[in-house]
């Protein structure tokens, strides 16, 4: 398990890029979960993971429309960067609607999944957890691996 103090944006890129760097392609998506309480800074970490990626499109979280993807231009073998917000979904069927599970076998695709809480049987066993406090001086501590 790997544990990082976080003060500044810069400081979450650095996460980004050091969980980047150890992403292994697979037969399928490569799927990250993003646990925290409002405001921990999930969609944070998803804006720099996006920059890294090269997406320079503006990132927000996907509340309302649950799921966006994004094109990435600067990894050699993910193309798409789709964020899911789960905090709305009351039945992991809705999932299906969105088409999660064809999304799930496309290994040129990145997922990033925050409140995966809300639908943990849908979340592939080898996902990268990810979770996210706030410190006691508003500093962001970021934990993650095995």
């Amino acid at each position: 398990m790997t544990t990082v103090t976080v003060h500044t944006e810069e400081g979450l890129a650095d996460v980004a890029r050091a969980i980047l760097a150890n992403l292994s392609k697979g037969g399928a998506a490569r799927c990250i979960t993003l646990q925290g309480d409002l405001g921990a800074g999930k969609t944070a970490f998803t804006k720099a993971l996006a920059k890294e990626l090269g997406i320079k499109e503006h990132i927000t979280s996907p509340t309302f429309v649950i799921m966006k993807s994004y094109d990435v231009t600067r990894h050699s073998w993910i193309t798409t960067l789709t964020h899911i917000d789960a905090y709305r979904i009351d039945d992991e069927d809705e999932l299906r609607v969105l088409g999660f599970p064809a999304l799930l076998t496309d290994s040129s695709r990145l997922l990033c999944i925050e409140w995966p809480e809300r639908i943990p049987h849908a979340i592939p066993e080898d996902a990268l957890a990810i979770t996210i406090t706030i410190g006691d001086h508003n500093e962001r501590i970021v934990t993650y691996g095995a």
